[in-house]
Formats: C-alpha cells, sequence, structure tokens
C-alpha cells in the first residue's frame, strides 16, 4: 500500500465545544498522508468559525444548505473523496496519534482482498466509566465476520478504514438511519468483504446525554429498521441472533413505555431462543408496568 493516500471524512453539527479537540486529533496523526473533508451540517453555533481558524492545507470545507443528518453529512464525503480509502471520525471525539499509521500497516500485512475493512479496538466513556471495545468473549473479530455482527455492534464508524469501491457497492451510509449507521453499514459491508481488527484502543468514543445515543425513541426506531431491513439476514443466521435482535427491540420499547409492544417482542425472542435467562426475567418485569420495569433496570444497570 505504501505512501497511500487518505480522505478523512468528519461531519459537524452544533459542535462548538468539542470540535477543536476532534480536529487536533485528526491533523495531530503521525501517518500524514490524507486529506480531511469535514462536511457542516448547517451548524447554528460557532462550530464553523472554529473549523475555518485551522489554518492546514489538508482541510477542505463543505456546508450543507440544511441540516441533512450524519449520515447523508458521510455520503457528501465518500461523493467528494479524492483517494481509494476512506476513513471517518465524528465531531466529539478523539483519535490516539497512531490511528492511522497503524490502520496502513495492518493493511500492508493482510492477506485478505483490496476491500478488507480495518478497524480498531475502542474506548467507550460514559461518564467516569470506561469499557473497551470489542470485548474479549467475541471470538472471531476477523476475517468474515458477518455471524458475529448479526449477534450485535462491536465496530464503530470512528475505528474503520474503507475502501471507497466497497462503500459505493454497499450504497454508502443509509440515511434514513437515526442511530447504528455504523451497524447496519457493517452488516452490508460483511457480507461480502473481511473485516481486519487492530486490537487496540485507538479511539476514544464519548457518550453524554446531548448525543444521538442518548435518545431513547431514536434507539427504538432504529431497531425498527434493523428489523424491518435485515430480517431474512438475521432469520438465515438462526434463531439466537433473531431472538438477540427481538429482545434488544422489546427491552428498548419497554424502556421507553411501550410496554404491550415491548412484551410482544420480548414473546418472540424466547421463542426463538428461550435459554436467556434474561429475556425470562424482562417478561416478568414487564408484567409490572413500565414504572417498574424502568426503576428495575436503572438499579441493575447502576
Amino acid at each position: 500500500m505504501g505512501e497511500q493516500f487518505l480522505t478523512v471524512v468528519m461531519p459537524v453539527y452544533n459542535r462548538v465545544h468539542t470540535v477543536k479537540n476532534a480536529l487536533a486529533s485528526i491533523l495531530n496523526q503521525t501517518y500524514p498522508h490524507f486529506e480531511l473533508i469535514i462536511v457542516d451540517d448547517a451548524s447554528k453555533d460557532g462550530t464553523r468559525s472554529i473549523v475555518e481558524s485551522f489554518d492546514d492545507p489538508r482541510i477542505r470545507l463543505i456546508a450543507h444548505a440544511a441540516t441533512m443528518g450524519a449520515p447523508a453529512a458521510r455520503n457528501t464525503g465518500i461523493l467528494a473523496a479524492k483517494s481509494e480509502w476512506i476513513a471517518f471520525q465524528d465531531s466529539d471525539d478523539e483519535w490516539l496519534p497512531t490511528k492511522l499509521e497503524k490502520q496502513v500497516q495492518a493493511l500492508q500485512n493482510a492477506v485478505f482482498d483490496k476491500k478488507t475493512v480495518v478497524y480498531t479496538g475502542f474506548y467507550r466513556f460514559r461518564g467516569e466509566q470506561r469499557e473497551y471495545i470489542p470485548a474479549k468473549a467475541i471470538i472471531n473479530k476477523s476475517g468474515m465476520i458477518h455471524e458475529e455482527l448479526l449477534l450485535g455492534n462491536f465496530i464503530s464508524t470512528q475505528t474503520i478504514l474503507v475502501s471507497k469501491a466497497a462503500l459505493e457497492e454497499v450504497g454508502g451510509f443509509d440515511e434514513n438511519m437515526p442511530r447504528f449507521q455504523d451497524w447496519e453499514l457493517c452488516l452490508r459491508l460483511s457480507q461480502k468483504h473481511p473485516f481486519l481488527l487492530v486490537d487496540e484502543p485507538l479511539v476514544h468514543v464519548h457518550y453524554t446525554e446531548q448525543s444521538i445515543s442518548a435518545s431513547q425513541s431514536k434507539l427504538v426506531d432504529a431497531y425498527a429498521l434493523v428489523l424491518k431491513k435485515h430480517k431474512a439476514l438475521f432469520q438465515a443466521a438462526g434463531k439466537k441472533q433473531m431472538g438477540r435482535l427481538q429482545f434488544s427491540y422489546g427491552h428498548n420499547l419497554c424502556l421507553l413505555g411501550e410496554i404491550r409492544k415491548g412484551r410482544k417482542q420480548l414473546l418472540h425472542s424466547i421463542k426463538n431462543y428461550p435459554y436467556s435467562i434474561k429475556t425470562a426475567a424482562s417478561i416478568g418485569a414487564s408484567l409490572l408496568g413500565s414504572r417498574f420495569y424502568n426503576s428495575l433496570y436503572r438499579r441493575l444497570k447502576n
């Protein structure tokens, strides 16, 4: 692969307090051969001014006239990319300095095809808590990992380096997904191409109450879309995969207060995978109402 020129795509929207650190973490990479496409999704605060204050010839700023969402902004960046390989960053997260360098090295040593997706481990921060992903319990993290991804996501958009050709082949990001854009994209990519893990925490991903990840209704909508769009894939993979998806969908419906709809999905889940104590307990808790269900979940989570 040599001195391969890369494209980094970062969507921004009203990130005045975090975008500076995210930008610095990209520009300070030990691997310098890249362009940085920043897609401003019609920010209404001072985000664009902060971006324009960075005097670096590698930066290209593209401005949306109206807010279209992060998936659309990433697709804008993909379309404008001048290189064959694309990495993504979010405007409230950070890369460690060697992130791109180690991914390029991994590609140079890879025995997979030219559309291999290289991803890294990452730390997920929730307040003072830190969790390393992917978990050790996931056995197959490199190669054809489609079945593992059907059991749940362990890849974040900020960690991947992928060929533009592979992205175009699967149609880029689904702009209708309110969450799980990374998981849904990787489900499609993993049907066709191998993945390669650089098993180090080279990205810091921050979850806050203000982030999209905190929206329960968007979470439920995303599970519904994944189930609708990829139902055949989950069914073909086996009852365990379908049961896990139905549990996650039902559990989050219950947390949202849609207790009857949630219980229906939980019952579907235990029918497909009857060995889950967690699912059985969740069904029981749902019979006692939404307030009890949420209270129990908060106590167990803490």
